[in-house]
């Protein structure tokens, strides 16, 4: 292992940085033989060293005891995880989905965390998920070097109230978090504590964590990502991250929300974002490269909060200047103390990047990753080859530093200049009249049937003169596609899926949603209920709006906003319109008037634009997604 890396990453002040060395050769005293790339700043083979012994867990129970004996033992261990929880995962996101008034049937907040922690252990632990496993508890890294979780599906945990993360890492060094999937409900249930802790992280990592590697793994419908860093003082001299080849789709915020440090993002994939991705802090720096983003709010950004922002460095990305918003649907909202929407470097990556690594293109992520990410994937990895790409035309295999000594850019003295001379207006929303190249119509067709089969209803599909991409599955309690809800993203081969999640005595009606090459292709409407009969709706349902949407929906609660509409701008701002059925609502607690816009589009949230006042101070605007 590259032991001086932490010499190279110096931190804040000569204090911090030998009680950060310190600590580190604590952690990694003997430990020289973990040296697997990672594509990232961490180092290790996790269990796979001298004196191994490898068990299989078909239980969190099983699971626990083997991470004890391994400790007790002074053993590196390699666990397969065998158990499938998928019955208690359902049960989760079905108490959790919430109704049209926001309520949620079952929330499971104040339950106890069901998790695995690998306490104070240096040998080496590697838990490896298998094909089919799936986990309803988290795995928390507590002063332990050289882990590997890998192939893991955990979703939608209890105990949100005791701090229920799905992988936690707090003092770890040498962490490799690998090809899982983690998932939860990206709602708020009306009544939670705070009223966001409807369900945990997916992946904080805290205090004392160094060299961590976050790769290809599937992060979806979750509000909370992850934090580097569980408040303003947690800087732990600068935490080292890679976050790369992840997915991340309907996710809310914290993609991470970075404090401190110095963290690497390169070919990810953001699809989804609803209230803020890369959220730079504390003075922390993001390296944001060759990455795709699309269909997100605030994708970089620094908000919430904080006073001392941090720095971002952007290189080869799919979007290139603000004149791309609009084609890829980045729409940004106030609140941000600065926000990238002038899409500029605010400040160059100032330290080596210590390990090789090959980005591919932006463009060849969003072709082709869905097909490496994830668990099933035996641990496939996303190279040029598979993009049709020479090596000549491959990216450099590292990034120099701005500055060879980290020191040249003092934390405390160039944040709040960087933060002045970068700051835009970030309460303008950048629009587009015309439709973007990816809600063009496919000239194939899907057709599809469901079918309810004891407790769930089954979906099986066909398509015709159109080849399959990635495929998503959206439910709704109406056949209208306004206020759909995604359920599921599948791959390519997919033809069948089943909602285990469907209650009893209820209509649902489905679509897939087939994305190729940008182009996107609807089902038809297909109908079930358990306990009833299944029918296929017109597959014009699916294709254009039913009359009944040619009249103002009939708008009710009390909120800010009416019930089953979100939030798309404050007042004076402009709203976009990017799904649903055009009617936006302007107003606020009971108090609204609408307007119909075209989809894609946008309206500005004045009184002028809408013809009247509603009388709602503030008056906000919101639609049906």
């Amino acid at each position: 292992m590259n032991t001086t890396t932490k010499t190279r990453l110096s931190p804040m002040s000569a204090g911090s940085s030998i009680k950060c060395m310190a600590a580190a050769i604590a952690l990694l005293t003997g430990s020289t033989a973990f040296a697997a790339a990672t594509g990232g700043f961490s180092t290790t083979d996790g269990g796979s060293a001298s004196g191994s012994q490898s068990f299989t867990a078909t239980s969190l129970d099983q699971l626990k005891t083997i991470v004890a004996n391994a400790k007790s033992g002074g053993y590196p261990v390699i666990i397969t995880y065998t158990g499938n929880e998928d019955s208690l995962i359902n049960q989760m996101i079905k108490d959790h989905t919430v109704d049209s008034s926001g309520n949620c049937p079952n929330p499971r907040w104040s339950e106890a965390y069901r998790y695995v922690e690998i306490k104070e252990m240096t040998k080496g632990v590697t838990i490896i998920g298998a094909n089919g496993s799936s986990a309803n508890f988290g795995i928390v890294v507590n002063k332990s070097s050289n882990v590997i979780v890998r192939n893991m599906k955990i979703g939608a945990l209890a105990g949100a109230s005791n701090d229920a993360d799905m992988i936690r890492i707090d003092s770890g060094s040498n962490v490799w978090v690998d090809h899982n999937e983690l998932f939860a409900v990206n709602n708020e249930c009306k009544g939670s504590p705070d009223g966001d802790l409807t369900f945990e992280s997916a992946i904080d990592i805290k205090k004392d964590s160094h060299n961590v590697t976050v790769s290809y793994n599937v992060i979806r419908d979750s509000k909370k990502v992850g934090l580097d860093g569980s408040s303003s003082s947690d800087i732990a001299g600068g935490r080292e991250i890679t976050f790369h080849h992840n997915i991340y789709r309907n996710v809310s915020a914290r993609l991470p929300l970075q404090r401190g440090g110095w963290t690497h993002m390169y070919n990810n994939l953001y699809d989804g974002i609803t209230d803020s991705g890369i959220n730079v802090r504390q003075a922390g720096y993001a390296l944001i490269e060759s990455n795709w983003f699309q269909n997100a709010k605030n994708p970089v950004t620094c908000r919430y909060d904080s006073s001392n922002c941090g720095f971002w460095d952007l290189r080869n990305n799919n979007i290139k200047s603000p004149a791309d918003f609009a084609t890829y649907n980045i729409t940004w909202s106030s609140g941000g103390t600065i926000d990238a929407t002038n899409w500029t470097t605010t400040a160059p990556f100032p330290i080596s990047i210590p390990y090789s690594y090959s980005p591919v293109t932006p463009q060849c992520v969003k072709d082709k990753l869905a097909n490496y990410a994830g668990v099933g994937k035996n641990n496939a990895q996303l190279t040029a080859s598979a993009c049709g790409i020479t090596s000549s035309s491959v990216a450099p295999s590292s990034v120099p530093a701005a500055s060879s000594a980290r020191s040249s850019v003092p934390k405390s003295s160039s944040a709040p200049s960087v933060a002045s001379s970068s700051r835009s207006s970030s309460s303008v929303a950048v629009v587009s009249s015309s439709r973007s190249s990816s809600s063009v119509a496919a000239t194939g067709s899907i057709s599809l049937g469901a079918t309810a089969t004891g407790n769930s209803i089954v979906l099986s599909w066909t398509s015709n003169n159109l080849t399959l991409g990635t495929q998503e599955v959206y439910r709704d309690i109406d056949a209208e596609p306004a206020g759909r809800v995604r359920i599921a993203s599948l791959s390519s081969s997919a033809r069948m899926y089943t909602d285990a999640t469907a209650a009893s005595g209820q209509q649902y009606y489905y679509w897939i949603k087939n994305t190729t090459s940008g182009v996107v292709t609807n089902s038809n409407a297909a109908s079930a209920k358990i306990g009833g009969t299944s029918s296929a709706a017109s597959s014009s349902v699916a294709s254009s709006r039913s009359s009944s949407s040619t009249g103002a929906p009939v708008l009710g609660g009390t909120g800010d906003y009416p019930s089953g509409f979100s939030k798309c701008a404050d007042s004076g701002e402009t709203c976009t319109v990017s799904s649903g059925d055009g009617w936006v609502a302007f107003g606020r607690k009971g108090k609204w008037v609408t307007k119909r816009v075209s989809v894609p589009g946008s309206i500005a949230c004045t009184v002028a634009a809408f013809g009247s006042d509603p009388g709602g101070a503030p008056n906000k605007c919101s639609y049906k997604r």
